[in-house]
């Protein structure tokens, strides 16, 4: 809505620009009955029912942050990779964001049953008196798609049924939707905890509560949710309370609770408030905001990049930020037209690991050259075309540009730790930092200052890109056609408990504090770990480090890890620093510019990277040494660092 505001000068009628505003909105619950001080005032809010009335609900979860590839998905999607069930975050397998896959609709090994729907939205734990965050998969996601819908029986997205429906519907033993590791019966329960519809506050209402949210995810009160996002009321009660928040993912007791399958938890709303509610009872439509500010993308955003790449949003450490920029400058929706936009596909660049909807890759994306080369920038201050720059100061070598991405040269400090080494083998998720190695106790960790800014490594693809490597540990079986299924880590868990004398790694947790973790690096350590779990009832069973280990004839037996998976990388590709700071690769010129990168001592060609994983931790932790970990251009396959011309 708009509104026009006029003022009488002399004769003359002066309008003011005019200033968007929300109208006031009634709350409405799941039925679409108005929520009100007098009648269903307990009930939580729905938003498809709230934002529905005048919002097209379906065109907008659509997209693709919505959907996580929910849209595509079906059991047996990648016909080498079963397991893998979709391109997106729902049903791929990428550690790096969550150890834990989802389970296929049909699954037929209880065995092999990891996180049903209903646990991968929930099943997660924070307690930040003591430290503890285990995050479900659940809280970074907006609601809508697989949260609102099931699946049908060939694990497709079925649209025409909530969970709620289907699961009274009825359901099989190990569902991929309706069942679960942690309820008393084994059965999901939608109709307690609700659905997550897809919240339009997260990104629309500033000063968005997201760890409230996820408070209500973990006690699995789905459906209430959104309410204690927006921060309309308190919520009381809980379909589940855990029974000791300071247990953490190592102990026992980490999952332990009571299930209230009976009574439903309440609202109660702040009527009286009103930075919410208007005297007639509708939220305040001030509340709403059109553009969506950084602070809201930053809320499931920042921790990850944090933990990625090592980046912080803040003006002293990007120059876009410090200019006044916002995420949606260079992430706007994306489509020529009203109608398209509304399916709210936001612009994104190719990434390194994600592979959920690739076809929109760069698609009414913003990027360095569409703004400095091309003349795309909008904003209040010019975007300099650095063209003649780049020829005067590196004279006869302005072919940089196209083998070099800007971000190699232009990010070059990195402000907070990033994980570079995930240890996956004894069934929990031990991170370790890129600044020092540092152990990460906790994923607020990751957002902590490094012990000094440190330089990204380099990845080559068609071009050298800044990036972070992130190397792993953990145990599969390995199929005929020689790919390798990962073991569900509460197996991979349960194995490792049953074998006393693991080696123990003495590790520095950022905060100071020394403490001792088990980890599976010698050959006796990797012969228990694939015995215990061929006991528990997996086949094939190997190990996943430098090297690909089994067990055949008894003996342990090693051969090439597979192929592209010595490490994942994460490109670096925010953190842009200012020229005149003095830490721009080349920026000196020839030939002093030259040898900030071609010098043997260069970070760009000659950082140090972990080629043997398994050797490092058992021998060289927290000390990169040779031949463990070797300049990141020996990688490459080159044999030293190339000579400038």
């Amino acid at each position: 809505m708009l509104k026009f505001f006029a003022i009488i000068v002399g004769f003359w009628v002066v309008w003011i620009t005019p200033v968007w505003a929300h109208q006031d909105v009634w709350l409405r619950n799941e039925q679409g009955d108005r929520i009100t001080a007098r009648l269903n005032s307990i009930d939580p809010y729905s938003p498809k029912k709230t934002c529905g009335v005048c919002h097209n609900y379906a065109v907008i979860t659509s997209g693709y942050h919505f959907q996580q590839g929910f849209d595509v998905m079906k059991d047996g999607y990648d016909a080498r990779k079963p397991w893998i069930l979709s391109p997106g975050m729902f049903g791929n397998w990428l550690p790096t964001a969550a150890a834990a896959s989802l389970a296929p609709k049909a699954e037929n090994s209880a065995l092999r049953m990891d996180l049903s729907t209903y646990d991968w939205i929930g099943a997660g734990k924070h307690s930040p008196k003591h430290k503890v965050k285990s995050p479900s998969c659940g809280s970074c996601h907006p609601g809508g798609g697989p949260l609102e819908y099931g699946r049908d029986s060939r694990g497709r997205a079925n649209n025409n049924q909530t969970h709620i429906q289907a699961e009274a519907a009825g359901s099989t033993a190990r569902d991929g939707d309706y069942s679960s590791r942690f309820t008393p019966d084994g059965k999901s329960a939608f109709r307690q905890s609700g659905g997550v519809e897809a919240d339009c506050l997260i990104c629309h209402l500033s000063g968005y509560r997201m760890d409230d949210r996820n408070e209500q995810l973990y006690r699995r009160n789905y459906r209430w949710a959104a309410t204690a996002g927006a921060g309309l009321g308190a919520v009381k009660g809980a379909v589940f309370t855990y029974r000791n928040p300071a247990a953490g993912p190592e102990d026992p007791d980490f999952a332990a609770g009571t299930w209230n399958l009976s009574k439903r938890p309440i609202v109660t709303y702040n009527w009286s408030d009103r930075r919410f509610f208007a005297t007639d009872g509708r939220m305040k439509g001030t509340l709403i905001r059109k553009n969506v500010q950084s602070r809201n993308c930053l809320q499931c955003h920042a921790e990850g990049e944090a933990k990625n790449t090592g980046t912080a949003f803040d003006s002293a450490n990007d120059v876009h930020i410090k200019a006044g920029m916002n995420c949606v400058d260079c992430h706007p929706l994306a489509g020529g037209t009203k109608d398209r936009r509304l399916a709210h596909q936001i612009a994104k660049g190719k990434s390194l690991t994600n592979r959920v909807r690739d076809d929109l890759d760069g698609v009414g994306m913003r990027t360095c050259q569409s703004c400095h080369s091309q003349g795309n920038h909008r904003g209040p201050r010019e975007a300099k075309n650095p063209i003649d720059t780049h020829a005067q100061v590196f004279a006869g070598a302005v072919f940089h540009t196209y083998i070099v991405s800007c971000a190699s040269c232009h990010i070059t400090e990195q402000p907070l730790s990033a994980l570079t080494v995930l240890d996956m083998s004894t069934g929990q998720e031990y991170g370790y930092t890129a600044d020092r190695f540092s152990g990460v106790a906790w994923p607020g960790d990751y957002l902590l200052p490094a012990s000094k800014p440190w330089a990204p490594w380099q990845t080559r693809s068609k071009k050298y890109l800044a990036a972070v490597p992130k190397h792993l540990q953990w145990f599969g079986e390995k199929r005929g056609n020689g790919e390798i299924r990962p073991i569900p880590m509460h197996q991979v868990a349960r194995a490792s408990r049953s074998i006393k004398d693991l080696t123990r790694l003495n590790v520095t947790l950022p905060d100071g504090r020394k403490v001792s973790r088990r980890t599976v690096v010698s050959d006796a350590d990797i012969r228990q770990m694939l015995s215990a779990l061929g006991k528990i009832g997996f086949r094939n069973v190997c190990y996943v480090s430098d090297q690909v280990y089994e067990l055949k004839g008894g003996k342990l037996t090693s051969s090439s890890a597979l192929s592209g998976q010595r490490a994942l990388h994460y490109a670096v590709e925010h953190g842009v620093r200012a020229v005149a700071g003095q830490t721009v690769y080349g920026r000196k010129g020839k030939p002093d510019g030259c040898m900030q990168c071609h010098d043997d001592a260069s970070s760009f060609f000659s950082k140090m990277d972990i080629d043997n994983l398994r050797g490092f931790l058992q021998k060289d932790y927290p000390v990169l040494k040779e031949p463990n970990t070797v300049p990141q251009y020996e990688l490459w396959g080159l044999r030293s660092v190339p000579s400038f011309e």
